[in-house]
């Protein structure tokens, strides 16, 4: 399979050429995942587990310190947990994400958008398999989102420009300086405990900054809130669209300018 030669300086043909591509980045993250997993008899399955068993022994746990119902908290982390692991998981690669494909771009002109989505894609494919959770606790405690389960699809859509507008931010300047990756993984760690995953919003004041101005809390939420048939928060949805809006224009403006010299960073 050839990939793709042809490099563009405007951010906006190759990513089209990028997209006209999927043939190529939706393989190479599926070889990807068998690669990782060769001899594995479950495969990514064993990331599903493991998550799983987390979720159950925190929402355990953090039901009793929480004073909250079971069937509340543990459908509401597990869920939650799944959104974050995805984008948390995508976030985490970006800064290294050239630096990792170095031998793509030292030995041939390809487009480097196309490693973006074989990233992207990868993730999209572990959290298809973790979505074996979501259904454990459908059925687990009798949930059925119904029609508003349908918001998913526009709400992860959205996440999924966030994700690949702020990793494109992420690889270039951390393929420039390596530091950001160390930087990256502290920030998602710090991330992890001010977003609401294994703690309800409602415990914070009305209007809390935690969650007002985290755009992390706002991706989980328009996955999470669908998948337990409830309507996203109005403020997801403007907060994710102001954060598409500022993180696509550096993105674009950053990819124009520098894109032409990842090769000699890496």
């Amino acid at each position: 399979m050839r990939l793709s030669a042809a490099r563009q300086d405007d951010p906006r043909n190759d990513l089209t050429t990028a997209l006209l591509a999927y043939d190529q980045w939706s393989f190479l993250a599926w070889q990807d995942i068998k690669t990782k997993y060769r001899r594995s008899k479950i495969g990514p399955f064993w990331i599903t587990l493991s998550m799983a068993i987390f979720c159950v022994t925190l929402g355990c746990v953090y039901s009793q310190l929480f004073k909250a119902d079971i069937s509340e908290l543990l459908p509401f982390l597990s869920v939650g947990f799944v959104a974050w692991s995805f984008i948390a998981g995508c976030l985490g690669e970006m800064p290294n994400l050239f630096s990792d494909n170095a031998v793509y771009i030292k030995e041939m002109r390809i487009n480097l958008l196309i490693i973006h989505l074989r990233a992207i894609a990868r993730g999209i494919i572990i959290l298809g398999h973790n979505l074996l959770i979501v259904l454990g606790v459908y059925i687990y405690f009798s949930i059925w989102p119904g029609w508003l389960g349908l918001l998913v699809l526009p709400g992860f859509f959205l996440v999924l420009l966030n994700l690949a507008s702020i990793g494109i931010t992420l690889s270039v300047i951390g393929v420039r300086f390596r530091d950001l990756s160390q930087i990256t993984q502290n920030l998602l760690q710090v991330g992890f405990f001010i977003t609401p995953i294994f703690w309800f919003p409602r415990l914070l004041p009305e209007g809390s900054w935690v969650v007002a101005l985290n755009p992390l809390a706002h991706f989980v939420d328009l996955v999470r809130s669908p998948l337990l048939g409830h309507f996203p928060q109005l403020a997801s949805w403007v907060g994710a669209t102001v954060t598409l809006l500022v993180s696509a224009i550096l993105a674009a403006l950053l990819y124009r300018a520098k894109s032409g010299r990842i090769a000699f960073w890496v």
